[in-house]
């Protein structure tokens, strides 16, 4: 078999891939803004019922109650038909990227078991090169450590008032911690590369990943993302505050306090004023 050919022809199948993903994505886009739209709409049928009750009392019947509760169930069913159709789509993404790692699997093999192609512990000791997979897997160890880093945000409070996303992920990129995740490299070593392995081992640290910090922060009681900042207040209610939410654009020089700490001051400086 001439390794060429296998390489053209592997080229080939995948050569669509990006254009399927990107039509893909989009319907789920699209998906997407009609569930938005079909929220807004039985929220504002849910609206009208609660308003009517709030002025007439529960007790109070309403003559459009059942027409505008069949419009909010057809509403709802809707939205979990488009949320079925999404995974639907995300699925078959999916499979089709699996599909093509295990036919890559498999011509490596072949191209191993012809002589053609050197074993893949072979390579691992012949350099330091790192693979692609490898790359890939260290960046859900990344993100994996982002997520740790987001949890720690009362106890780093006084240590660094103002940091992204991306530099909690730094500051956790050194040390040993790296080890806990077993990485293709160690698992080439042991025989010769096994993608089966190497995708469940993938697919664990991405719903690790899901498991994402739901810690509520700021005024907003959203969970932690982007640029984030500490608030020095001794008793701050919420610590740490999305730059959106208290409008700012970089990090803030010296001490900084939110609004709420901000106004409490004021007031216990008066206080003593007077």
């Amino acid at each position: 078999m001439d390794p060429s050919l296998l390489l053209d022809q592997m080229l080939q199948d995948v050569s669509n891939l990006p254009a399927e993903f990107r039509y893909m994505l989009e319907e789920v886009g699209l998906e997407d803004k009609q569930c938005l739209e079909l929220r807004k709409r039985y929220q504002q049928k849910e609206g009208i019922l609660h308003k009517y009750i709030k002025q007439n009392g529960s007790l109070a019947a309403n003559p459009k109650e059942d027409e505008l509760l069949a419009e909010v169930e057809q509403s709802m069913a809707q939205v979990r038909e488009l949320q079925e159709e999404k995974c639907q789509r995300a699925n078959t993404i999916l499979f089709l990227v699996s599909r093509h790692l295990n036919k890559l699997q498999q011509n490596i093999i072949m191209l191993e078991e012809d002589g053609l192609l050197a074993p893949a512990e072979d390579e691992m000791e012949s350099g330091p090169d790192f693979s692609r997979e490898s790359s890939v897997v260290g960046s859900t160890v990344s993100e994996r450590k982002r997520k740790a880093a987001s949890e720690d945000h009362p106890r780093r409070k006084k240590q660094s008032r103002s940091m992204s996303n991306t530099h909690r992920e730094k500051s956790y990129n050194k040390g040993d911690d790296t080890a806990d995740v077993k990485s293709p490299a160690s698992t080439e070593r042991e025989g010769t590369l096994d993608l089966q392995n190497y995708q469940e081992e993938l697919f664990s640290s991405m719903n690790d990943n899901e498991k994402e910090d739901q810690n509520l922060y700021c005024f907003c009681q959203r969970v932690s993302f982007g640029e984030m900042v500490a608030c020095d207040g001794p008793n701050c209610k919420y610590e740490w505050f999305h730059y959106e939410c208290v409008n700012l654009t970089e990090p803030p020089k010296g001490t900084w306090y939110c609004p709420d700490c901000k106004q409490e001051m004021s007031k216990k400086l008066k206080k003593k004023k007077q």
